[in-house]
C-alpha cells in the first residue's frame, strides 16, 4: 500500500510538471503577449488570451472554459481552459479532442466543425443526463452549435466530441445557449444575418432576432415570437421553468415563466450581452456596452486587438428584478467591450469580445 501511495504522489507530481511545463510554454508564446499587463484601477488582468466573449465555471472543480470570438489582429485560439487557482489560461489543443457522436441525441449533423477554427460566442456547461456536457456556439466553417462531453484529468480538462445542432435556417444568428434537462436547448439568435438594414432593425430597439428552442425529436420551434429585442445571453433558472434573456439593443433583461407564459422585465443603460449566475444563484450578473450601438458595431469590424467602447456589470435579484450597479461604466485600462462577469468566492472575472485579456476585481457586494 505504501508503494502505491508513492507511485500516486509520483503520478500527481508529473501532472503537476506538465501543467507547469505547458503554463512555461504559453508564457513564451510571444504571439498574443500583451506589455501593459499591471494592475490599473483596483484590476488585475489575465493577458495574452484573446476575446474571450464569455467564459463559464465548471462545477465541482477549479476550472472555467472560455469563447475565443472572431475579431482584431490578434490569434484566437478554438477555446481556453482557465484555472482558477493559478489564474492561467491554457488553449485548447484541437488534436487532443476525441470523436464520439451520439447521433439519437443530436440526430440531423452533418459531422464535426474544424476544431481549429470553433470562432465560439456563447458557451454553456450543465450537466445533462449525466454528461458533463459543454454546448459551444462555433462561426467558425459556418454557423453551428457544437456538443462536447468534458472529463477532467490531470493535467488539463479533456473534451469528446458528441454531436451538433445546426440553426433553423439562414436568417437565425446563434449567439448564446442555455441547455435543457432532456438535451434540448434554449439559443439566442442576435439578429437576421440576410437582413442588410441590421443596424436600423436593432437600433430601433423594436421586437427583432429570436429564441429558438430547439430538442431531438421535435426540432426547432420560435420560444415567446415578438418578446425580445435583439436577444443575446440566456440563462434557465435551477428548476429550468424560468428563462432570462439579455435584450441586447431593447436595454432589457426579460424573465418569462417557460410553463404561465407570466413575462416581466428591467431596463438597464447599457446594450445588454451576457447573463450568468451567482455560484449559489441567488444573483444574476448582467454585462454590456454602455456606448452606442454604431460604436459596438465600429468595434466589431475593426482590426483592433483592444477597444476603448465602454461597459457597466449590473447585479439583479432574479426574483424582484432590483439591478445595482457594481462596475463602471467605462473601461479598466485598455480593456472596453466588457460582456459579462464570471463570481469566484470573492473576486468577479470580466470579460470582454474585443480585447488582449480578462480582468479580474474584488465584488464589491
Amino acid at each position: 500500500m505504501k508503494q502505491c501511495k508513492i507511485i500516486h504522489a509520483s503520478i500527481q507530481a508529473v501532472a503537476m510538471l506538465a501543467l507547469a511545463a505547458i503554463i512555461v510554454h504559453l508564457g513564451a508564446i510571444g504571439a498574443n503577449a500583451a506589455t501593459d499587463c499591471g494592475p490599473v484601477d483596483g484590476a488585475e488582468f489575465l493577458c495574452g488570451i484573446v476575446n474571450i466573449e464569455q467564459m463559464v465555471g465548471i462545477d465541482g472543480t477549479r476550472w472555467a472554459v472560455g469563447g475565443s470570438a472572431v475579431g482584431g489582429a490578434a490569434k484566437q485560439a478554438p477555446l481556453y481552459f482557465i484555472n482558477l487557482d493559478s489564474k492561467q489560461a491554457i488553449p485548447l489543443d484541437p488534436t487532443t479532442v476525441k470523436l464520439a457522436e451520439d447521433k439519437q441525441a443530436y440526430p440531423g449533423c452533418p459531422g464535426p466543425a474544424d476544431f481549429k477554427n470553433l470562432q465560439p460566442l456563447g458557451i454553456d456547461y450543465e450537466k445533462v443526463k449525466g454528461r458533463n456536457t459543454l454546448i459551444v456556439i462555433s462561426h467558425g466553417g459556418g454557423l453551428s452549435i457544437q456538443i462536447f462531453e468534458m472529463t477532467f484529468r490531470d493535467p488539463l480538462p479533456a473534451l469528446a466530441w458528441i454531436g451538433c445542432v445546426l440553426p433553423p435556417d439562414k436568417h437565425f444568428w446563434p449567439d448564446a445557449a442555455a441547455a435543457l434537462p432532456d438535451g434540448g436547448m434554449l439559443v439566442t439568435s442576435l439578429f437576421d444575418p440576410t437582413d442588410p438594414n441590421v443596424v436600423a432593425a436593432l437600433s430601433s430597439g423594436r421586437p427583432y432576432g429570436m429564441l429558438g428552442e430547439w430538442h431531438a425529436q421535435t426540432g426547432w420551434t420560435d420560444a415567446f415570437p415578438g418578446s425580445f429585442a435583439g436577444p443575446n445571453g440566456v440563462i434557465l433558472s435551477k428548476d429550468h421553468n424560468v428563462v432570462f434573456v439579455a435584450n441586447w439593443s431593447g436595454k432589457r433583461v426579460t424573465r418569462i415563466d417557460r410553463t404561465t407564459g407570466e413575462t416581466s422585465s428591467v431596463d438597464l443603460p447599457m446594450l445588454v450581452d451576457n447573463l450568468a449566475w451567482s455560484p449559489d444563484h441567488s444573483k444574476i450578473f448582467a454585462g454590456g456596452q454602455t456606448d452606442s450601438i454604431e460604436k459596438g458595431f465600429e468595434c466589431t469590424n475593426s482590426q483592433a486587438i483592444n477597444c476603448g467602447v465602454n461597459f457597466a456589470i449590473y447585479e439583479l435579484d432574479p426574483g424582484t428584478l432590483e439591478k445595482k450597479l457594481i462596475v463602471g461604466p467605462g473601461v479598466l485600462g485598455v480593456m472596453g467591450g466588457g460582456t459579462g462577469a464570471l463570481q469566484d468566492g470573492d473576486t468577479l472575472w470580466i470579460t470582454s469580445y474585443r480585447s488582449d485579456r480578462i480582468a479580474r476585481i474584488k465584488y464589491p457586494q
